[in-house]
């Protein structure tokens, strides 16, 4: 599990958001609230269509994280009704390959094998799922890709 290392410049995206913890597999249902209204974000997206499944703010003591599903866009000029802005600041990112079935995983992976490991630990900021424009939901082999925020250890 070697990741690739790189710097991604700051994006934005709008979405749909939710805190709390992923019990009930709260954060894929998030999904389904979402996907039915894409339609309202396309008009501002950036093409190709790129959608983020964002882990932000978490609280260690309560377990719980904002989880923001979203996709790219040029601008905050028009948000939806009940949607949620998020600006992704530039960031140096362990990005991650694997496919819906292998998620948690590769999460637990990361956290428990890859990061005590290297030469890197875990930056502060969010750290996120990118589904790009080949990514097929319908398909366990679809590949996403896990960007985690890091800095060397020095």
């Amino acid at each position: 599990m070697e990741p690739k290392i790189e710097k991604k410049a700051a994006f934005k995206i709008i979405g749909i958001q939710f805190r709390g913890n992923n019990d009930n597999n709260a954060c894929p249902k998030l999904w389904d609230k979402f996907l039915p209204r894409i339609i309202e974000v396309k008009p501002f997206m950036v093409e190709p269509a790129t959608a983020f499944g964002v882990c932000s703010n978490y609280d260690m003591k309560e377990n719980i994280l904002d989880y923001t599903v979203g996709l790219e866009v040029k601008d905050f000029s028009t948000i939806p009704d009940d949607m949620v802005s998020m600006e992704i600041p530039e960031q140096e990112y362990a990005i991650f390959e694997c496919t819906l079935p292998t998620l948690m995983t590769a999460l637990e992976k990361i956290q428990k094998k890859w990061l005590p490991k290297s030469n890197y630990m875990r930056a502060a900021g969010p750290e996120f799922e990118l589904y790009d424009s080949d990514f097929d939901p319908e398909n366990p082999e679809s590949k996403l890709y896990l960007y985690i925020p890091i800095i060397s250890k020095k």
